[in-house]
């Protein structure tokens, strides 16, 4: 019996219901006749492209990619990167935290939350101290249609600087948001329109020319949803996302289009994962874009020191072609963990990464089966299995995969597949049971587990890979009686 694996994560409050998992795999929706309706596919490892500095004291604060060059914020230092991760040192940037970075092509921005400001000019290699006394100390910035938009710290206010001159700013060109008193915690420029988000609304802006102040609210533009953490917005595809939330709402993940209220993306189990994180952690949560193999994602992370860490991933091109909204995890090490990238921008032909634990610049790759010289671990755990809630009788269980993948020699060439089930929503787990892939070659090896046992009500099953080999998880089949 064909027995679907799942499209992506679905951790539900009540795990009898559903305890899905889905850790560094994607969702690959068939667009013609398949197999199966789905694939799951293994995500990208990371190869060293170069280093920040020393090791474990100059992890990425943020990263920009401006004029074809890539900039990271390594620790307190400035760096610029060529394509063979030669590094360039350009300056120091004080402070500690992640930054929020914005540029024109030729000039870029800095903000440290609550700290100081920098200009960097890329034909004068000239890092700068932003010291207008018309500048207020900001949390954000962005640019759009040649001004670089701010928003104070104390968010009250937003303001722009003069035409491509980030540190020259007008007494005059300050605003407010207009439409509810909620202190504003972001901005972020999308095409046309300026977001200011506040802490329960959002407003949009447009630049209407003219002398003074240049940008005019919208009527009818706005949304009773806010932002809750200040490196969110980002921008996919025409829409933008955001971690946030309307008045008296917890934090959800939202996708606001051209038109209408934005959409809650998230699902109701990872909501209730976000919520095991503190108001600050969840304020210092950021997100990332990329795509491969024309597959679109937008990441979210969030950092703690006393819960899990967790990298929430939205496949944009499942969730379009299920028509379902589909998540999956991805996370560094064996552990429940958050990804360890802290940006990803597409330069020098690939998708370039720095690092949140390290100074370590790298890039995604899809034939790379660890990240830097560490294990990429892929897991899945199933929808649970049942008939008609009876007793069930399980005598097999077949992992379709691209077998055969094994490597020549090393960790990998003799590559296996752990599986183990669940008979209560995953509280507790069965022994682990292995099997081999295949080494190189064997395209028939067939990852099958027999005398499974008898299941009282329900089963799910967990499979786990972490050979160093392509893995790609086609189909379950089970073989399954009613025990009555």
């Amino acid at each position: 019996m064909k027995i679907p694996l799942g499209l992506g994560a679905y951790e539900s409050g009540s795990m009898p219901f559903s305890a899905q998992r889905c850790v560094n795999m994607y969702a690959a929706i068939a667009q013609d006749q398949a197999w199966s309706e789905a694939v799951l596919f293994g995500t990208p490892g990371i190869v060293q492209l170069g280093t920040g500095g020393a090791l474990g004291s100059n992890k990425s604060r943020g990263a920009v990619v401006m004029g074809g060059v890539l900039y990271v914020i390594n620790g307190t230092a400035l760096n610029s990167f060529d394509s063979s991760g030669t590094k360039t040192a350009l300056g120091t940037i004080a402070g500690t935290k992640r930054v929020s970075i914005a540029h024109n092509g030729l000039v870029m921005a800095i903000v440290v939350p609550g700290g100081l400001a920098y200009t960097y000019t890329a034909a004068t290699t000239t890092l700068a101290t932003i010291t207008d006394v018309s500048y207020v100390t900001s949390d954000t910035v962005s640019f759009s249609d040649g001004y670089f938009i701010y928003t104070q710290s104390d968010g009250k206010k937003w303001f722009t600087s003069n035409l491509n001159t980030p540190g020259t700013i007008d007494a005059l060109d300050f605003g407010t948001a207009e439409l509810s008193p909620d202190l504003i915690v972001a901005g972020f420029a999308n095409y046309d329109y300026v977001y200011i988000l506040g802490e329960y609304t959002t407003e949009l802006f447009q630049n209407i020319g003219g002398a003074g102040f240049p940008y005019q609210r919208i009527e009818g533009a706005s949304y009773e949803k806010g932002c809750h953490a200040k490196y969110t917005p980002i921008q996919w595809e025409g829409a933008l996302y955001f971690v946030g939330g309307g008045k008296n709402e917890r934090t959800s993940i939202y996708r606001a289009g051209s038109s209408g209220e934005p959409e809650k993306i998230s699902s109701d189990a990872i909501d209730t994962e976000i919520q095991k994180f503190t108001v600050d952690e969840i304020s210092e949560a950021y997100s990332f874009t990329y795509g491969i193999n024309g597959h679109a994602f937008v990441g979210f992370t969030f950092r703690s020191v006393v819960v899990s860490s967790r990298t929430f991933v939205f496949n944009v091109t499942a969730t379009r072609l299920s028509e379902r909204k589909v998540w999956f995890e991805q996370q560094t090490g064996v552990a429940d963990n958050a990804w360890r990238i802290a940006s990803v921008d597409y330069v020098y032909n690939k998708l370039v990464v720095s690092d949140a634990i390290d100074g370590r610049i790298g890039y995604l790759d899809e034939d790379v089966y660890k990240e830097y010289t560490a294990v990429l671990l892929s897991e899945k755990v199933t929808p649970p299995i049942f008939v008609k809630n009876m007793a069930t009788i399980f005598h097999e269980v077949e992992l379709i995969i691209d077998a055969g993948q094994g490597l020549i020699t090393g960790q990998g060439s003799d590559p296996q597949v752990m599986m183990d089930f669940s008979d209560d929503g995953g509280r507790n787990w069965s022994y682990e049971l292995w099997t081999d892939l295949g080494g190189i070659g064997e395209y028939f090896r067939r990852a099958e587990w027999r005398r499974l046992g008898i299941s009282e009500q329900s089963r799910i099953f967990r499979f786990r890979i972490t050979d160093p080999i392509k893995r790609t998880f086609i189909k379950l089949d089970v073989e399954m009686t009613n025990a009555a």
